[in-house]
């Protein structure tokens, strides 16, 4: 699905790099391809890889203020030179920014402010807004901060890191997350709630959507600069966001057993055992055991020190076969239901069908907690396009002779909703009906 990030900051926090370090560390599972710090004065530490492996003691930054990113790339590749926070000298002065989301119309923007003599240093949607605040009608930085987030339709959490202050924002439909805390006598920004928790954070509190949150040495404020209907993004319950974290007052781990327990309700699939597909369909898998009845058992074994197959960007089917491992005693002469979050491409799916039948498995059915994946995403997740998406085109019926399942059941967007206990959120990917016109 398209670029899935995660952004974190830190303000007036003595050892912020330190803290920023175990901020993106709790947020690995949002990209996997780059990290990167920018802390006061401009100085960086940014590479390829993961959190721990690019931001190091011996890279150690002195300094209490400072902006993180991890990254999966989605528009801009994966290359050394998109990796975020991106720092460049404006008009304005000089800013890093880190964004988590996708510029809807980026090749529009990138057109146009070449045309009015732009000249780019990444390939990465993020540097129009340094280009925008650059050439906001503004002398002062926050209040070109805001015109530029004003004027671009997009999902983003997004945070832009000047000389004399933070600024933290979501876009006014409230696609991406984003927290922010105390910690001593300084605050935090950071995608998800459970970081923050994880390194001792107080009152923490949801970013509202449209606001912009100003960290400066006057202290804090907020301000407004969209409002639309909120329309977070739900695979951020079905599958993004550590199952520690929450939303809008739900738990993610909640949100999950309970999609697994409509889903059961919906299609009444019949088996032996129930298998999550590690570590994503755990949660959705408890709640069909639950309301079915029937056993959990851990049917498949994960590596854990191999990355998400979805979020890597290529080699899907090898890195399966690599990530997980059946375990023959469990499902061999038995009828597994497998559960997972979601089909895309069904290039994951088949090969741990494939997997479980080579294991001896009588029957495989594949239960699916969220609804099917039928259009492209718009808003930030790195989905893939017309045909490559089984179910555009495709039946349970059909997907399931695609991946090689006996049967193959989905959650309804109804089933969804209900399981979420709320009705504004995106489903744009479900159903097509975009929150933005012209998409």
């Amino acid at each position: 699905m398209r670029e899935l990030c995660g952004v974190a900051a830190a303000w007036n926090v003595e050892g912020a790099y330190w803290i920023l370090h175990d901020l993106l560390q709790g947020l690995q599972h949002r990209g996997q391809e780059s990290a990167g710090v920018v802390l006061e004065g401009f100085a960086s530490v940014k590479g390829m890889g993961l959190v721990d492996s690019v931001i190091t003691p011996s890279a150690a930054i002195d300094g209490s203020r400072g902006i993180g990113h991890v990254r999966y790339s989605t528009v801009g590749g994966s290359n050394p030179r998109n990796v975020q926070p991106i720092t460049a000298d404006t008009r304005k002065g000089t800013f890093s920014v880190a964004h988590n989301g996708t510029v809807t119309e980026a090749r529009r923007w990138r057109d146009w402010l070449l045309e009015k003599g732009a000249v780019f240093f990444t390939d990465s949607d993020t540097e129009i807004f340094l280009h925008l605040i650059s050439m906001a009608p503004f002398d002062d930085p926050v209040e070109s901060c805001l015109w530029a987030l004003s004027q671009v339709r997009c999902a983003y959490s997004i945070l832009l890191f000047h000389d004399d202050f933070l600024l933290a924002a979501r876009d006014g439909f409230g696609f991406r997350p984003l927290f922010w805390a105390r910690l001593g006598e300084g605050y935090l920004v950071c995608s998800e709630d459970a970081p923050l928790k994880v390194v001792g954070a107080s009152d923490i509190r949801e970013l509202e959507r449209g606001v912009a949150l100003v960290l400066s040495r006057d202290g804090v404020a907020e301000r407004r600069f969209a409002d639309f209907p909120s329309r977070f993004c739900s695979f951020e319950y079905i599958y993004f966001a550590r199952p520690d974290s929450s939303f809008m007052g739900l738990n993610v781990h909640v949100s999950r057993f309970r999609m697994g327990e409509r889903l059961y309700r919906e299609s009444l699939l019949e088996g032996d055992l129930v298998v999550p597909v590690l570590d994503s369909g755990i949660s959705g898998a408890l709640g069909f055991s639950f309301a079915s009845g029937l056993p959990l058992d851990l049917g498949l074994m994960r590596n854990r020190y191999l990355g998400r197959s979805f979020i890597m960007p290529s080699g899907r089917k090898e890195a399966v076969r690599r990530k997980l491992l059946p375990i023959e005693d469990v499902v061999r002469g038995r009828s597994v239901i497998v559960v997972d979050d979601s089909i895309v491409r069904g290039t994951t799916m088949g090969t741990i069908v494939s997997m479980l039948r080579e294991a001896g498995a009588r029957e495989v059915s594949v239960a699916i907690h969220s609804p099917p994946v039928r259009c492209p995403c718009y808003y930030g997740i790195d989905t893939a396009r017309g045909r490559e998406l089984l179910a555009s085109s495709m039946s349970p019926g059909e997907i399931a002779s695609v991946v090689g399942a006996d049967r193959v059941a989905y959650l309804s967007v109804e089933g969804l909703l209900e399981a979420l206990g709320c009705s504004q959120v995106c489903t744009a990917c479900f159903t097509g009906e975009y929150p933005h016109e012209g998409l």
